[in-house]
């Protein structure tokens, strides 16, 4: 009989101890809310800042790459102006405009007219503009990169 009774006291809670359970149950729900609540809002602000460097991602890259095709283009222009000029002096043939200066000296009237022609087939306006243009793509692009 007394293990009976053991077991049925075991089983049985007074009124105090099962209070005293609940009021411990109701501050571990209050701590678990509590906790959850924190949870929403950090994963509301990871959520806004997710927001905020994507704005920033896209903005700085709709802003740049503008910015770098018009400089490409621009390069590309330059390259070809100077592909341009490098014929024309590659046509200009300066070794023999040299031997002609040399032979100024002695030469008659129609060989200073031969290399004056041929100084006048190079495009120095071009030659300047290529140069201009390529200190203005040059120029940027150091500021590009911080020099």
């Amino acid at each position: 009989m007394n293990h009976e009774n053991n077991t049925q006291s075991q089983v049985t809670l007074s009124a105090e101890e099962f209070r005293q359970i609940m009021e411990k149950l109701e501050k571990s729900n209050a701590g678990q809310e509590k906790y959850a609540k924190k949870q929403y809002r950090m994963s509301q602000i990871t959520a806004l800042a997710s927001i905020l460097v994507l704005c920033t991602v896209l903005y700085t890259s709709s802003s740049l790459i503008p910015k770098v095709n018009q400089l490409l283009d621009d390069i590309q222009v330059s390259v070809t102006n100077i592909q341009d000029i490098s014929q024309d002096l590659a046509d200009a043939d300066l070794p023999k405009m040299i031997q002609d200066v040399d032979n100024l000296v002695s030469t008659s009237e129609s060989s200073i007219q031969t290399a004056v022609n041929k100084l006048n087939s190079i495009d120095f306006d071009a030659l300047n503009s290529a140069i201009t243009d390529l200190s203005n793509i040059v120029r940027p692009l150091g500021r590009l990169f911080g020099n």
